[in-house]
């Protein structure tokens, strides 16, 4: 009776042991030396394999990314960290859109760097910190795109096109001071054109019915918006001066004589800023 005693004593121990030790979560798990998780050129941009190019087919799904790196990326079961290649993490801004120095594009999602793609055209006029690179105050993300916080924002990746969504901000409504027009502003993703916005000719004695091509740069010219091509003087009302060299007798403040700008700043920024010849 003894023996058969110990020997249930004995099952029972070991049964709680090994339900002990299945249900005992483990963090110091380590993959074993030499495993192949990934296809040959995950880590490579010009290959079709590239994880770049799989994260974009799964719509950015980063959950698969951290049930083996970790939810810091730092490595976690696979002991390989994201951050390697990633300083910021692979949720940065700059991970996808633009470089080291800026979070837009250029480049876009595919990693192109030409204008005429229209996840680069003309994002790098509008927002180049360099003013040599702008012909208006710098354009904030949010005056054409909502606003995002971070990677899982709501707002962020709202489709499976991996389509930007455009929602016009203040600027583009702007309405100025006196003036008879008011802005409706408009985005035709078939044509890649913005139209009825204040930045491109919806104000006063502009070219209301101008409509900018995002990823095409000849379409925009100083006559675009004021005048016409060869004479960008604003019609209507305003003075007859001839040129674009008379423009700074009353704007010198923005222009200089040769037409060029001496104050991006002062240039598409909600405003008519004056400054007579000194």
């Amino acid at each position: 009776m003894k023996k058969i005693f110990l020997i249930y004593s004995l099952v029972i121990a070991g049964f709680v042991v090994f339900l002990y030790g299945c249900s005992e979560v483990k963090n110091d798990l380590t993959v074993a030396p030499g495993t192949q998780t990934h296809l040959t050129g995950w880590a490579d941009p010009s290959s079709v394999n590239f994880h770049g190019k799989a994260l974009m087919a799964s719509n950015f799904n980063l959950k698969t990314c951290k049930s083996c790196h970790g939810g810091d990326y730092n490595g976690g079961t696979s002991g390989v960290s994201c951050m390697n290649c990633h300083e910021n993490g692979p949720e940065s801004c700059n991970t996808c859109h633009g470089n080291g120095e800026h979070i837009s594009p250029p480049k876009a999602l595919n990693g192109n760097l030409l204008n005429t793609d229209r996840g680069v055209g003309a994002h790098d006029k509008h927002l180049n910190a360099d003013t040599t690179q702008r012909n208006s105050a710098v354009v904030e993300c949010t005056e054409c795109h909502t606003q995002v916080n971070s990677f899982s924002d709501t707002n962020h990746i709202q489709n499976t096109q991996l389509m930007a969504t455009i929602k016009f901000g203040p600027l583009a409504n702007n309405v100025l001071p006196g003036g008879n027009v008011t802005p409706n502003p408009t985005w035709n993703r078939e044509t890649q054109t913005c139209s009825n916005v204040y930045c491109h000719g919806a104000f006063k004695n502009g070219n209301v019915n101008n409509s900018p091509v995002f990823n095409d740069p000849s379409t925009v010219l100083c006559g675009s918006c004021h005048g016409t091509a060869n004479n960008p003087r604003p019609g209507g009302s305003h003075p007859t001066f001839p040129t674009i060299n008379e423009c700074y007798l009353c704007h010198s403040d923005v222009i200089n004589q040769d037409g060029s700008f001496n104050h991006q700043g002062k240039h598409i920024n909600g405003e008519v800023n004056f400054g007579a010849k000194k």
